[in-house]
């Protein structure tokens, strides 16, 4: 088990020359941490997030030496297929094969309208451009022909450098789109809100799935984390942006396992602390880690300790540093086979 950090930060975070810089500094943090990757995410005409998750991954990866590089998530349905496969072998070959390709299809539709693709087709073009990345990674020359892609005689140059190229780990919370992770994805990539009860049904569906497309899988759950000595410290730099991250994301549509709460001012910390958020000392967050590994299985997690409107840099690095010197090791060491 591996625990990597994810970056949802973006304009209204602050200047943003000053944010990106930031991230990249929190980037090196989790590098010297021994945090297994350090991964970006966008959102498209929207202040809330960076909106070109692979230009940022370039500049982690020069920053960076050991941490996996790439995206949890792209909209994949956003992008030309045959594009994003040569983007990520470029980042593949940079990074020395620290590559990672996080993809979804998105669930709000202005990213679709943002970036002139039409929304009632993502499904079927998320599909494609899986599997043409798949191809243009492990074919030296391929051919495609479905309902919206068609290529004759493609190569994608260069290669990447890991053997059986980028690995591709697929976001979804429906049924379909679990089907779609273990028929088509090295792993798949849970929502950063659901309950651990709902992983664990949603994990047990895409495992099923995985299996009988006679693939291995693996479950990454990306969390809201603060680690802290100081509870009131705590609650005052995460609970209220967290909270109001959580209620952004309730009114997006994001989070569906919250019965009876018709609205986001019903939302409580408590709630999310409870099942959902990564909070607490550093014995606490080992133990809500625990229960995740061992009741939903997970496998790997990535975890959000900065969003859109807070918690401040040097408070983020702080977390960092309680979760990289105290957390990590004693994971290590409660660490049993995936």
């Amino acid at each position: 088990m591996s625990v990597g950090v994810l970056f949802t930060q973006g304009q209204v975070t602050g200047e943003p020359r000053t944010t990106l810089a930031e991230i990249l500094e929190q980037a090196e943090a989790a590098d010297r941490l021994g945090f297994s990757a350090a991964l970006t995410t966008e959102h498209k005409d929207s202040d809330e997030y960076f909106g070109a998750p692979l230009h940022l991954a370039f500049a982690i990866a020069a920053r960076t030496q050991r941490v996996r590089v790439g995206t949890a998530i792209a909209i994949a349905p956003l992008y030309a297929p045959a594009v994003l496969a040569q983007d990520a072998a470029i980042l593949d070959q940079l990074s020395g094969g620290r590559a990672w390709l996080g993809l979804g299809a998105g669930y709000m539709p202005v990213d679709y309208t943002a970036a002139g693709v039409p929304w009632e087709d993502r499904a079927q073009r998320f599909d494609e451009t899986v599997r043409i990345v798949r191809a243009a990674h492990t074919q030296e020359r391929f051919s495609f022909d479905d309902q919206l892609h068609h290529f004759e005689d493609l190569a994608v140059l260069p290669r990447p450098l890991q053997e059986g190229g980028v690995p591709l780990h697929l976001a979804a919370w429906t049924p379909g789109g679990l089907r779609r992770a273990g028929r088509l994805g090295d792993g798949w990539i849970t929502n950063a809100l659901m309950s651990l009860d709902t992983m664990t049904t949603m994990a047990a569906d895409y495992r099923a799935a995985a299996e009988a497309a006679g693939r291995r899988p693996h479950v990454t759950s990306i969390r809201f984390c603060w680690p802290y000595t100081s509870r009131e410290e705590a609650l005052e730099l995460f609970g209220d942006t967290a909270l109001a991250m959580a209620r952004t994301l309730f009114d997006y549509g994001a989070i569906t396992d919250l019965p009876g709460v018709t609205s986001a001012d019903q939302i409580t910390l408590e709630e999310f602390v409870r099942d959902r958020f990564v909070f607490g000392t550093p014995e606490e967050c080992v133990e809500t880690i625990g229960r995740f590994r061992d009741q939903a299985g997970v496998d790997d997690f990535l975890m959000i300790f900065r969003y859109p409107t807070g918690p401040d840099h040097r408070s983020v690095l702080r977390a960092m540093e309680l979760f990289g010197t105290e957390v990590l090791p004693a994971l290590d060491r409660s660490a049993v086979p995936a």
